[in-house]
């Protein structure tokens, strides 16, 4: 029995960051993966430059973009697309924004 409730709580336990919740997250793809990335390079700011770190977050947002659009025939997002969509998105909420207008532009079908 113990076994038992070993694999039980191994199949409804969860990684920690997967437990914060977080309400700006894109429930959607590939706007989530988008957001993703951004959150995880934008986590390391503290200790760098802000030429570093706006650098790093682009890059980042640019790889993940081009990775998934890759991986699902869908539009390739240009570095300079991913640059237009920094200036769109402004607010509190600057990362999901971010990451839905890079999605939209993904996944536009009039493109």
């Amino acid at each position: 029995m113990n076994s038992f409730f070993s694999w039980i709580a191994g199949v409804f336990s969860a990684p920690s960051e997967v437990l914060e919740f977080d309400s700006m997250r894109p429930r959607k793809q590939p706007a989530q993966t988008i957001y993703d990335a951004f959150q995880a390079e934008a986590s390391k700011r503290p200790g760098r430059e802000y030429d570093e770190w706006v650098v790093a977050e682009r890059e980042a947002v640019l790889r993940a973009s081009v990775e998934y659009a890759a991986c699902h025939g869908l539009r390739v997002p240009t570095r300079e697309f991913i640059q237009e969509a920094e200036e769109m998105a402004f607010g509190a909420d600057y990362g999901a924004k971010l990451a839905r207008i890079i999605a939209e532009y993904m996944t536009d079908p009039h493109e």
